[in-house]
């Protein structure tokens, strides 16, 4: 690997901790330049703004967790094996890049005209129609409407990628996929959520 493709890489990470933990806003090009101990000029060198190196990393990061969830579904026998899968994949995927939070957080700001604001809200939505369609697909959903894939969808990527999951210290992975993918279960079955 070339040394630009060494510190592109090194800023991408650097910028996605630092969104992570501070959010988009709160995350200043200075403050990026800081962490990976370039100057300024040379930050803006390979990404001419915070908007467009923010869009780089999570359109990165959105193919990788796409092709990820497709598989994971593939491996999936029976309807908890796969919702399991799929679970397991977003907490996995949320450790491991932490800045794919911004899907869920980055919404508490009130100027949706904000080009970036418009941005991660598309990626959000899709992701969550392809976990409707991945889950769509499993009998436990079928017999269900739009309306409850729809939420449903919502309502894991919220909890999975919401700032409440705890770390990887905190709980297993896998453990905490088995105990949503149990509830989750029993909560497609119940005649209320139709």
């Amino acid at each position: 690997m070339s040394k630009t493709s060494n510190t592109k890489a090194k800023i991408l990470t650097t910028a996605g901790k630092l969104f992570a933990r501070r959010g988009y806003f709160g995350t200043s090009m200075d403050d990026i330049a800081r962490e990976v101990g370039i100057g300024k000029s040379a930050l803006y060198y390979y990404f001419d703004s915070k908007e467009q190196l923010c869009k780089k990393l999570m359109r990165k990061n959105m193919l990788v967790l796409k092709k990820n969830l497709r598989q994971a579904a593939k491996q999936g026998s029976t309807p908890f094996d796969t919702l399991l899968q799929v679970i397991l994949v977003l907490l996995d995927f949320r450790i491991k890049h932490p800045e794919i939070n911004l899907l869920t957080t980055i919404t508490g700001y009130n100027d949706q005209e904000e080009p970036i604001i418009r941005y991660i809200v598309k990626m959000r939505i899709a992701v969550i129609k392809l976990i409707r369609e991945l889950i769509g697909e499993m009998d436990i959903t079928r017999k269900r409407g739009c309306k409850f894939k729809s939420v449903f969808s919502a309502s894991l990527l919220g909890f999975i990628f919401g700032p409440f999951v705890p770390t990887e210290r905190e709980i297993n992975s896998r453990e905490l996929a088995k105990q949503l993918t149990r509830y989750s279960l029993t909560m497609s079955q119940q005649k209320s959520y139709a």
